[in-house]
């Protein structure tokens, strides 16, 4: 609609915002524990809005702005978008007091409206999305899934092995394998390297069975992984991993790519790789080691992708190839966060204060990347100011990987 305010069309304006405000609270949650604020153990209340409040709102905003655009169709409305914004909010609220179940809930009634908003526009497309977002639906499926169980089976089935699968498909089947689907047509602008996104025909069948196969055998992984199979699984995910980001994303070649965002790129890659093989490696300790998954991965190329369709979005395309000093820090305080995150577990007298320090740098990595990046999500191309007057314009006229 005319009249509509940008978000609607653009739903990453304002979740990503909100987004990064769930990530700070959830990773409060500890220190408030510690000091006796609240009352309750925040282990799975942390860990939800880490991944529903923080990825699922970059993944909402990142797949409600660029699907439509992908496909050719109209964009999200903003009832649309307003009711998902409201969901949104209303699970990390109930993560933030500790009913983690109905948080569950309403993030499955979340998932469900958006494919009820995604399915009809497939349906109706005039082109084809890259074959990668197979993953990414199949991630989106899975957090779904995990999420279901939680909230609506766990009290009635009680079996051991059917929490801990819907655990690995909500915490780690969920990020990783959008992660890898977007990655296949994200990565290569960031780190200039050719994009093989575009195609059609056979060559576009051919590659999303491809990705189909990839995400199978990882959610099959963690499934033979509740069963006590845990390094060799993890080891497996780390050769599935390891050769789409090679042969799909293109990210072997080091010397291409220049600034903070295509060298923080690589690093969080490194970390997703590390966090795999350190946990088919190593048979202790796997909550530590997944945070290098989830703190220098998940979170450290959540960050950068965001960056990259928020400056891209805004007109910013000067930005792509600099070292941006306040993103360096992120970066830096972000790794520094893991590394104290990870060795609290390894080191049982400092674990509490680990946790603390860990917390204090994600505030902090949040709060530098809130003042330098996210005012830019108020921010118009130069395209659209310029033509927005003019009839028949449209966003899919704006190139955003110039």
């Amino acid at each position: 609609m005319k009249n509509e305010p940008k978000f609607a069309s653009e739903p990453y304006r304002v979740f990503f915002p909100v987004a990064i405000l769930a990530s700070v609270l959830g990773v409060m949650l500890w220190p408030m524990f510690y000091g006796e604020y609240i009352s309750f153990y925040p282990s799975l209340a942390h860990a939800r809005m880490m991944i529903e409040g923080f990825v699922g709102g970059f993944a909402i905003g990142f797949l409600g702005t660029a699907m439509p655009k992908m496909l050719g169709v109209q964009t999200f409305r903003l009832w649309q978008v307003l009711l998902m914004l409201a969901l949104h909010l209303s699970l990390c609220v109930a993560h933030l007091l500790g009913k983690w179940q109905l948080g569950d809930g309403v993030f499955v009634a979340l998932m469900a409206l958006m494919f009820s908003i995604l399915i009809p526009r497939i349906m109706q497309r005039k082109q084809l999305p890259p074959p990668g977002m197979v993953l990414a639906g199949m991630g989106l499926l899975c957090g779904m899934f995990g999420a279901f169980w939680g909230a609506f089976l766990e009290d009635y089935d009680g079996s051991y092995y059917g929490f801990l699968f819907s655990q690995r498909l909500l915490y780690q089947a969920f990020i990783l394998l959008p992660l890898l689907g977007v990655g296949s047509f994200m990565f290569p602008m960031i780190l200039e390297t050719e994009d093989k996104g575009k195609l059609s025909g056979k060559a576009w069948r051919r590659r999303a069975y491809l990705a189909w196969i990839a995400g199978v055998l990882i959610i099959g992984s963690y499934w033979f992984e509740v069963m006590g199979y845990t390094r060799a699984m993890s080891g497996c995910r780390f050769i599935i991993a390891g050769l789409w980001f090679a042969s799909e994303c293109n990210c072997l070649r080091w010397k291409v790519g220049r600034g903070v965002m295509a060298q923080s790129l690589r690093a969080g890659i490194g970390c997703v790789l590390l966090a795999l093989l350190a946990v088919a490696l190593v048979n202790k300790q796997k909550v530590a080691l997944d945070h290098i998954l989830y703190i220098g991965g998940f979170g450290l190329v959540t960050m950068i992708v965001a960056t990259r369709v928020i400056f891209g979005h805004s007109g910013q395309g000067d930005k792509f190839k600099r070292w941006i000093k306040p993103l360096v820090v992120c970066v830096a305080l972000l790794l520094l966060g893991m590394a104290t995150r990870v060795s609290a577990d390894f080191i049982p007298v400092m674990r509490i204060s680990h946790h603390v320090y860990a917390a204090i740098c994600w505030v902090v990595v949040s709060v530098i990347w809130g003042i330098a990046i996210l005012p830019s999500v108020r921010k118009l191309p130069p395209e659209k100011k310029e033509m927005k007057a003019k009839k028949g314009f449209d966003m899919m006229d704006v190139d955003f990987r110039k």
